[in-house]
């Protein structure tokens, strides 16, 4: 049975943390295009392994590494109260999240945040589930 190794997983998400570096100051919608280029080639070459479950983690995984990019541009307490409420999370939960002490990383773990940017909201800014292209080659 092929499995992928914790190398080529560890290279992998060293290529996306690069790309998802909190102080690049570029677009979400750049950031996305730039991840969608890397995971499908990468996804091809492992199709021949069993690695549904690892592939759940490493999309959710960088989920989160996109919250945190999402939340890091929005800087301010006031904006990312906006922010979140413009996405449907109710006002006080907004001011919860948005008041938190937590680092970025902790937040984008965050109910609310998890609310605000759900996975069908990066679907439709054109994230490429690494997942969803395995079970379908």
């Amino acid at each position: 049975m092929l499995v992928i190794a914790k190398q080529s997983l560890g290279r992998i998400r060293d290529k996306i943390r690069a790309i998802t570096k909190r102080n690049r100051g570029v677009s979400i919608y750049v950031v996305i295009a730039e991840i969608n280029k890397i995971t499908p080639g990468w996804v091809r070459y492992f199709k021949l392994a069993k690695c549904a479950g690892k592939l759940d983690d490493l999309d959710g995984w960088i989920r989160r590494k996109l919250r945190c990019y999402r939340l890091k541009q929005l800087k301010r307490v006031y904006t990312i109260m906006r922010e979140l409420r413009l996405l449907g999370v109710p006002e006080w939960q907004a001011w919860i999240c948005a008041l938190s002490g937590k680092g970025w990383w902790r937040k984008a773990g965050m109910p609310q945040v998890n609310m605000a940017i759900s996975n069908s909201w990066l679907k439709a800014q054109g994230l490429i589930s690494a997942r969803e292209k395995y079970l379908a080659l």
